[in-house]
């Protein structure tokens, strides 16, 4: 496991200040948790805690995880087995991956073995028998799914909110896999919910994703059926894709750091945070609510 020397937990909260929820009465609270690690941070720390606890149960030699050529999951996972003591190997999306890009270089001198394949055996990273195949190639491997979503992903997010003593009644969070949002809801009360916007364009499916992260975690039916009451999903604040931006959402980022010291990133928690003010703003959110603003993280793709 990750040495707890190297992190900070839990994660800091912190009131912001910020005019539009001013306006409206709004308070808003930050979960930090892009301060927990400078390589490890948000999100990716909360999803391979529990899986680099279960790789070291199982005396695997090496984890394998999957990621495109700029993945916050590669990056962290990297860092994360480089500190905890084990091995990594990276399966890149793409023979064409700039191996020299920032974010695998580091993930390389982070001791990775960096494998691009091309996107047609990507498509295949959640099939059992290409996992067979990489146990053939790599040996005594854990593998770790895109962007730790599995059991232990979402377990190790369920602890964000058990973290926060304070009240709240909202949490709006980014949504990649759907593992995060999983975990966070979970760890609601019957009061509190949550609102996730999703990072990719159609981005309506992952509702039914975090469904089905559910019903692994929990095995019951009506439980799972409770906790997605509680969930709502934006699907509006895309920006045109997956890692796409516009100068509106560059300039609201610019101007978001200036206002609350806090940094955000294009590809998730900027688009999140975008949208949310944007329901402040038409008054979706009402008045007099208490939000919890989840960080993950992602800094690095900046």
């Amino acid at each position: 496991m990750i040495p707890s020397g190297h992190l900070l937990l839990p994660s800091p909260l912190e009131k912001i200040i910020h005019p539009v929820a001013e306006d409206k009465g709004i308070e808003l609270l930050v979960k930090r948790d892009d301060l927990i690690h400078p390589e490890i941070s948000g999100n990716k720390y909360r999803k391979l805690h529990y899986n680099l606890a279960q790789a070291e149960l199982l005396k695997k030699e090496t984890v394998l995880t999957f990621g495109g050529a700029f993945s916050n999951h590669i990056a962290a996972t990297a860092s994360a087995c480089a500190l905890a003591g084990i091995k990594s190997t990276g399966i890149i999306r793409g023979e064409e991956a700039d191996l020299e890009n920032p974010t695998l270089k580091r993930a390389r001198e982070n001791g990775m073995i960096i494998h691009p394949i091309t996107r047609e055996r990507y498509d295949q990273k959640e099939e059992p028998l290409f996992h067979e195949e990489l146990r053939e190639q790599f040996g005594n491997i854990y593998i770790i799914p895109e962007g730790g979503k599995n059991y232990y992903g979402v377990n190790g997010c369920i602890e964000i909110l058990q973290e926060v003593k304070e009240e709240f009644d909202l949490v709006c969070c980014a949504v990649g896999t759907g593992t995060t949002i999983s975990g966070l809801s979970i760890a609601l009360n019957e009061q509190q919910r949550i609102i996730g916007f999703p990072a990719i364009k159609g981005g309506e499916y992952l509702l039914e994703e975090v469904k089905s992260l559910l019903h692994w975690s929990l095995f019951d039916k009506e439980w799972v059926e409770s906790i997605v009451k509680k969930i709502s999903l934006q699907c509006d604040f895309h920006f045109g894709g997956f890692a796409k931006s516009n100068p509106e959402l560059m300039e609201f980022i610019s101007d978001f750091e200036s206002i609350t010291g806090i940094p955000l990133d294009k590809v998730y928690t900027g688009k999140m945070m975008f949208g949310l003010m944007e329901m402040i703003r038409n008054g979706s959110i009402a008045g007099g609510t208490r939000i919890l603003i989840y960080h993950s993280g992602g800094l690095q793709g900046n």
